[in-house]
């Protein structure tokens, strides 16, 4: 692979790649990575910059959007501060979330066995045949009674097993809004 960039006033700077793989021209614009044309092995580099130009109101447009989007997000971690950053969700979910469930439970007449702090990215939180808390570590990310609506749902399965209409009336009786709050959650998503 063989790279050289130059800048240009209406987009910034452009990098030229020469892939042995590629069959085409092809122009890409990515947050955080800039403007790209990859080129054929043996295409010349004013080739692709005469491509380049040929289509420079649509990247105008696309480096726009692209700005826009890294305006808005957060740019994507690398692997060691993805992992720092899991390390201080985990040990802060580890400090509360089995606090705040005893504390619920306390206060709302339910027993379990224990709470485990698991990565899990596809539920919230589940409760085991023996009545044991699991609570994903992502909790964390959401509004405290966000927080407590999902401990509260687990407790309340350590009376139903299901999601039957009892199950409802119970979570509601100790939530007072809990097909409200079951909607809002969907609305979140388990993230980092």
């Amino acid at each position: 692979m063989s790279k050289k960039t130059k800048t240009y006033p209406f987009i910034g700077e452009v990098a030229f790649v020469k892939s042995r793989r590629a069959r085409r021209l092809t122009l890409s614009v990515k947050p955080w990575r800039g403007v790209r044309v990859t080129l054929p092995w043996h295409s010349a580099y004013r080739d692709a910059e005469a491509f380049l130009l040929r289509n420079k109101d649509w990247l105008k447009e696309k480096v726009k959007q692209s700005r826009g989007y890294e305006q808005d997000n957060a740019p994507p971690m690398t692997a060691p501060a993805r992992k720092n950053a899991e390390d201080a969700v985990r040990q802060r979910a580890l400090d509360y979330l089995p606090r705040r469930t005893a504390e619920l439970a306390k206060r709302h007449g339910f027993s379990y066995r224990r709470v485990t702090i698991r990565r899990s990215r596809t539920r919230w939180g589940s409760c085991s045949a023996v009545n044991n808390i699991n609570l994903s570590l992502y909790l964390m990310n959401l509004p405290a009674y966000l927080i407590d609506y999902v401990i509260l749902h687990e407790l309340v399965h350590t009376v139903h097993k299901n999601h039957s209409p009892a199950f409802w009336q119970l979570l509601d009786k100790h939530t007072g809004n809990a097909k409200a709050l079951a909607g809002e959650i969907k609305k979140h998503r388990i993230i980092l």
